[in-house]
């Protein structure tokens, strides 16, 4: 019996970013909990794909036989995935990069269950979000019966978790666009308050982070933070 447990329902949550290795790196942004310290100016852009965690478990008595069944049933899953454009098949490596799946990197994954005489291993289900999609639910209806119609092996077990994650492209590229609205606000702040008082600036050296912030959406943000001084007060810092 096959354990599909989806939620249609995602809450914006917050995930900090690894250093991706190259500008073309996708990154995953898993659900975890909103940060209170996060500042106020974000981002918000689209994610570039919705990402469905499949497990792919086998209880066979031999290890040979749960590897052959494992093995034939992901066989399924990219001929499946191969029929429909829309479809791709993903794993998650190291600093949460999405890296293509494929049939020896799948098997490098392979592991002990949690009882005995178990094997699992994992992948993502991933579509793309196109702009006209409002939200979550038919993309994530989508993965769940691609997953679904997969045929399985022997005593292998499907099991979609409810485990949605959106992933982007190349995170970094959003830095200038960020930096350009804090900014912004700053100059904004210091122009109503006049030439008595300026600001005092951090953290907007540092790298651009990102979070969940929808169904669909993620929040691109600096660290930063500022201070407004009076003109009067001597201080080392320079002016903004």
């Amino acid at each position: 019996m096959r354990k599909l447990v989806m939620s249609l329902l995602i809450c914006g949550v917050v995930s900090l970013p690894m250093i991706a290795q190259a500008q073309a790196d996708e990154i995953i942004v898993t659900a975890t909990k909103r940060q209170a310290s996060a500042p106020g100016i974000v981002l918000e852009k689209r994610g570039d794909f919705l990402l469905l965690e499949v497990d792919i478990e086998n209880d066979s008595r031999g290890l040979d036989v749960r590897m052959k069944e494992i093995s034939d049933t992901v066989d399924n899953i990219i001929e499946a995935a191969a029929a429909d454009p829309s479809i791709e098949l993903s794993i998650i490596g190291e600093n949460d990069l999405v890296r293509p799946m494929s049939r020896e990197n799948f098997r490098t994954g392979i592991r002990g269950g949690a009882r005995p005489d178990t094997s699992i291993a994992f992948l993502k289900v991933k579509t793309a979000i196109p702009d006209t999609v409002a939200d979550s639910y038919k993309l994530a209806t989508k993965l769940g019966s691609f997953v679904e119609n997969i045929e399985e092996v022997g005593r292998t077990e499907i099991k979609a978790s409810d485990e949605i994650s959106v992933s982007v492209v190349n995170p970094y590229q959003y830095r200038k666009e960020v930096l350009s609205l804090v900014l912004a606000e700053i100059k904004d702040v210091t122009s109503t308050l006049g030439p008595d008082y300026r600001a005092v600036i951090t953290g907007i050296d540092g790298e651009v982070q990102w979070a969940r912030s929808g169904d669909l959406s993620l929040a691109f943000y600096l660290p930063y933070e500022y201070n407004i001084l009076p003109t009067s007060l001597n201080t080392l810092w320079p002016d903004y």
